[in-house]
């Protein structure tokens, strides 16, 4: 499990929080900070089961995977992994590390197979006895917080009727069963407890979802709203970077929420799902995002009531949006937008849960191929959002949106100019006068400029949006010193008009 961790990060027990990592070493923003090659678990969910490869993650739909013929479950790309200190093959360092000890029970379980947790539960009991765990590692396993105690005393129900308590048991009687070793009901759910409250999502280089990571030296980072570093992945590679400037002796911190949700909303999650209050300074200032968590604009108006009503209705219908079949989605979101268009004089388009709804009608938009009114949907965030949420220009996840603009206009340009609608498209625009060339060459500049600070040079993200910056070099037009400010001003334009 190769750690490059400089001896300047050191982990310190904190009174009343448990262990935390600090730096020894005063680090300046938009650092590498540290990074792990190989956590201890690291496995796909079931979406991407058959999309990605097992071993390397790789996720690119350039490379062929092959079935384990096992057990039929994990898929193998035929590369060498390039983290491997020597030159073998996905699959064959797999199995030698961990697939043979979990490849016969997860072959008693196809094609029924069970979510990542209890996938990881298995894995870990069943390297456990073979002794393919170093006693380090179990004992760095075993004292991270379970919290099981704290699951059987909030017993609260999840959208499926199901209480996390039962979900815990469930999984955990699946991992034991299947792994079929001699542990007791109770370490076993301790297991899964400590899987869950100690994981992180595994993304690829847009930041999508592609499964769940177990690091015990990562895990020890505490939370906070307003984080000082973030983490990304390059494969199954883990790299945890800066986001401000931290002083030495600073602890190093991310966020385990979405730092745009509210005060009232984070508070909640964290406490539901990690069993602790917040009491950084952004909470105990009652900020979000460095902004009032209910600004002037709205207190003069509604009641906390009345909004805390209002959240929570949006946060439920863009969740039931996002679950639900694709026919439904607009229709639902349809109600999300119209529940918020009384108040959007006074509702700031950046508040929790204004951007997720946005957010959410521009992916269907992208799904759906109505490419104008993504384009205005991403253009409202890219003015009025991610610079509330995400203030330092290079930030990964502000990037990452960029992309996601700048993909669109490419797709827009090509209706404009070759889609069976291009003269509605054309038409719509020519309205605008926008100057694409300019704009593309702008967004572009804005992208690579990030990628140092944000993801790192040689990161999964660089390397994805090469071929897009060099396709661009040969296209980039003359620009006068002011024609990106001209041409914000025309963007912006479209963006209110079409989206209001």
């Amino acid at each position: 499990m190769p750690h490059h961790i400089p001896p300047t990060i050191f982990a310190s027990q904190i009174p009343g929080k448990g262990k935390g990592l600090f730096t020894s070493q005063a680090i300046e923003a938009g650092n590498l900070v540290f990074s792990i090659d190989h956590p201890l678990v690291c496995v796909p969910d079931n979406d991407h089961l058959n999309t990605i490869c097992y071993n390397c993650f790789s996720d690119d739909g350039t490379r062929k995977l092959k079935s384990c013929m096992g057990c039929k479950v994990v898929r193998y790309c035929s590369q060498t992994d390039p983290t491997s200190l020597k030159a073998e093959g996905c699959q064959s360092q797999s199995w030698k590390v961990y697939h043979k000890h979990e490849c016969k029970a997860l072959s008693q379980q196809y094609p029924n197979i069970p979510p990542s947790v209890p996938r990881i539960v298995m894995q870990l009991l069943l390297r456990r006895r073979a002794g393919a765990l170093t006693e380090t590692e179990w004992i760095d396993f075993l004292s991270l917080q379970t919290h099981l105690d704290d699951f059987r005393r909030n017993d609260l129900e999840d959208n499926g009727g199901v209480t996390r308590l039962q979900d815990v048991i469930m999984m955990s009687h699946a991992a034991w069963k299947f792994s079929a070793v001699n542990e007791t009901s109770d370490f076993v759910e301790s297991v899964t407890t400590r899987t869950i409250i100690n994981s992180m999502t595994a993304s690829n280089a847009a930041l999508d979802p592609l499964g769940t990571c177990l690091s015990t030296y990562a895990s020890q980072l505490n939370h906070s709203c307003d984080p000082n570093c973030i983490f990304t992945f390059s494969g199954r590679s883990l790299s945890v970077r800066s986001l401000q400037a931290i002083p030495a002796g600073g602890e190093l911190t991310i966020s385990y929420v979405d730092i745009s949700m509210s005060r009232s909303e984070r508070q909640k999650k964290l406490k539901s799902s990690y069993y602790f209050e917040c009491a950084c300074s952004y909470c105990s200032a009652s900020l979000t995002c460095g902004q009032p968590d209910i600004p002037e604009s709205l207190r003069v108006k509604m009641s906390n009531d009345e909004i805390l009503r209002l959240e929570k209705e949006g946060n439920r219908l863009q969740a039931l949006a996002a679950d639900a079949a694709p026919e439904k989605k607009a229709g639902i979101l349809d109600q999300a937008v119209d529940l918020f268009r009384p108040y959007k004089d006074i509702y700031p388009i950046w508040r929790y849960p204004w951007p997720l709804i946005n957010y959410t009608v521009e992916l269907v938009c992208i799904d759906q191929g109505h490419w104008l009114m993504a384009f205005a949907r991403a253009l409202k965030a890219y003015f009025y959002t991610e610079p509330v949420h995400y203030p330092l220009t290079w930030h990964p996840v502000r990037t990452v949106r960029t992309f996601v603009l700048l993909k669109i206009i490419f797709e827009l340009g090509y209706q404009a100019n070759q889609g069976p609608d291009s003269e509605q498209y054309s038409a719509a625009l020519a309205k605008y006068n926008i100057h694409f060339p300019a704009v593309i060459a702008a967004l572009v500049d804005e992208i690579d400029a990030a990628i140092p600070n944000g993801f790192g040079t040689y990161s999964s993200f660089a390397a994805q949006f090469r071929p897009c910056r060099e396709g661009t070099l040969s296209q980039r037009p003359h620009m006068e010193k002011d024609a990106w400010e001209k041409e914000r001003v025309k963007l912006r334009r479209l963006a209110d008009e079409l989206v209001n």
